[in-house]
């Protein structure tokens, strides 16, 4: 039988040993950081014990350290350990630390696995005044990751994901996603288009893509005749692109248009094409998402839609520095505004 702390008593150090059944010792080392040794199965059932029974470490060393630190966490998570080098994490990133930077906070940024976020550092030992988390997964593992967050009693910040209404102490930045999307499935319906392949991204499941689909989606319901299709193109890369084209081709023809989540995988396309001896806007219609720097490289120039990146980590940055110096958050939600760009692909 499973042993927790007696009602009205504060857990402890032991009471998570019996819970993890692992020692007390063990359990030290894992809020210490400590834990480079440890099997992953005891990691995580040592962070599960620690999170059903809510132990917060209490010394008066820990006390002290209540006070502010001028530090601020990111947690990114995201199935690839090159997670910095995605366009959207790069721009929100920037904006956060120009923004924390410019107010005399510093930032602290973890990049990991959905599976991995109860033994986050972050997460674990508490050394910022607060987080900002950008999740990823189904609906009930960014739910997951959200309580996990709020479980530390730090303010917090979702990036791009809408927050619940039980949490109270955080607030959240998003953009105007399915609006987006929906413009520009209008504008390539309005070119003629009525047969869109969707391309996404398969390695993470984030809020914003699934918004974008459904604009898109909403747009194409509009028009008598239109049909979509969504494939998954694994990380977007031109391979995998490639490939997923391969089997569209093969399965259905030409598309009239191919609508990318993004513009990586809207460029993959672009040169796929390329190499079959297709064209757009003449053979087939293509679109992007997001209108990062690069964006402007591709050839043709790529129709797309502006993601205001670097803008919304400025805004989750001034959000967390009025709750940390006033104690409440401005607003519980912000939504940023996208912007459809013509290019010459449509």
């Amino acid at each position: 039988m499973v042993e927790t702390a007696p009602p009205g008593r504060r857990t402890t150090l032991n009471d998570v040993a019996r819970r993890a059944e692992v020692s007390a010792m063990s359990v030290s080392n894992f809020i210490n950081g400590r834990d480079g040794t440890m099997t992953d199965e005891t990691r995580e059932r040592i962070a599960a014990a620690v999170s059903d029974l809510n132990y917060r470490p209490h010394s008066a060393a820990r006390s002290i350290r209540m006070a502010e630190t001028r530090s601020v966490g990111l947690i990114v998570v995201d199935e690839s350990p090159t997670y910095l080098s995605d366009g959207y994490t790069t721009q929100l990133v920037s904006g956060l630390g120009d923004a924390l930077n410019h107010n005399g906070y510093t930032l602290q940024i973890e990049g990991l696995t959905a599976d991995r976020v109860r033994t986050s550092r972050l997460i674990r030992h508490r050394q910022t005044d607060g987080l900002c988390i950008l999740p990823s997964g189904d609906r009930a593992v960014r739910r997951d990751i959200v309580r996990t967050a709020a479980a530390t009693g730090q303010p917090f910040v979702l990036l791009l994901e809408s927050l619940p209404s039980e949490h109270r102490d955080a607030c959240c930045v998003l953009q105007s996603d399915r609006a987006g999307a929906r413009e520009l499935g209008d504008h390539v319906l309005g070119r003629g288009a009525r047969s869109i392949l969707l391309l996404k991204q398969s390695h993470n499941h984030w809020q914003a893509v699934t918004e974008r689909e459904r604009g898109i989606a909403e747009a194409v319901a509009a028009v008598p005749g239109a049909s979509m299709e969504s494939m998954a193109c694994g990380t977007g890369d031109f391979g995998q692109t490639s490939a997923a084209m391969i089997s569209c081709l093969e399965s259905n023809g030409l598309p009239d248009a191919i609508m990318a989540t993004n513009d990586q995988i809207g460029i993959a396309v672009l040169k796929d094409l390329k190499v079959r001896g297709l064209s757009a806007p003449h053979d087939v219609l293509v679109t992007g998402f997001n209108a990062f720097d690069f964006w402007q490289f591709s050839d043709p120039v790529l129709t797309t839609v502006r993601s205001p990146g670097f803008d919304l980590g400025q805004q989750a940055a001034e959000a967390m520095i009025t709750r940390l110096s006033k104690g409440g958050f401005p607003r519980r939600r912000t939504v940023l505004e996208t912007s459809l760009l013509l290019g010459e692909t449509t």
